[in-house]
């Protein structure tokens, strides 16, 4: 039946595809910073300073999840992730401890990368704690790092001993938050296990919270051999491999 509601026409071209990608894989052929304004006036009629931001350039992208069908073929992409130097930016919180996560050293450390970027939100929040969904910042961090042309997956290094499968007690002391997020993991469903690191006081403020919400620290697990999805009943649940 033809669309007879404007509200619900669909973006075209670039804007549809910027809204519907959620997770693409690219080789990375630059990455730099710039900057944007200069000659902005706030509401009192200050000039605002210049924004910077990193450009990412990508070429033989893979598209990996899109929300609905993309309305033109995607070879290259580039996309812009503004900087801050606060904490509970988005730039400083989730673009900056997915790269931590991957040891890679920003921006040189992306170029000539194959790398998985996913799309995240990170949530904004009132000083009493309230949400304040209009100051949401969304996204793509780095969800996966590999050698261009080797095959080989850069996953994040875990320092820590091979843990046992048992859920640590909250007043146990974690030195690695790894394995407390293996721990987290065991036994759960992929949003069981959300819903458990969302709720656990030794991630709030935390900037690995937001990886773990986008699924990104159950996959490093899952690639490092140390989780293993399994089939009980009509669910999936996370269990120690053998």
């Amino acid at each position: 039946m033809p669309l007879t509601d404007r509200s619900q026409a669909k973006e075209s071209g670039f804007a549809q595809v910027r809204e519907a990608l959620v997770s693409f894989k690219g080789d990375v052929e630059s990455a730099e910073f710039g900057k944007w304004g200069g000659k902005l006036i706030d509401e009192e009629g200050n000039p605002v300073a210049p924004r910077e931001f990193l450009e990412i350039s990508n070429k033989a992208v893979e598209v990996l999840e899109v929300t609905e069908e993309l309305s033109m073929p995607v070879d290259e992409w580039n996309f812009r992730v503004n900087c801050s130097d606060f904490k509970g930016s988005f730039w400083v919180e989730s673009f900056l401890a997915s790269a931590d996560a991957y040891k890679i050293q920003i921006p040189e450390g992306l170029v000539k990368k194959r790398v998985t970027w996913k799309k995240v939100t990170q949530e904004a929040f009132d000083k009493t704690g309230n949400p304040v969904p209009k100051f949401n910042s969304t996204n793509f961090v780095i969800a996966g790092v590999e050698e261009v042309g080797a095959g080989r997956v850069v996953v994040p290094v875990v320092a820590s001993p091979v843990v046992t499968p048992q859920v640590v007690a909250p007043s146990q002391p974690v030195t690695d938050p790894m394995e407390l997020i293996l721990a987290l993991a065991i036994g759960k469903t992929e949003n069981q296990f959300k819903t458990a690191v969302g709720l656990d006081p030794n991630f709030a403020g935390s900037p690995l919270l937001n990886l773990a919400k986008a699924g990104m620290l159950t996959q490093s697990l899952v690639n490092d051999g140390k989780l293993e999805l399994v089939t009980e009943g009509n669910k999936q649940v996370y269990r120690v491999p053998g």
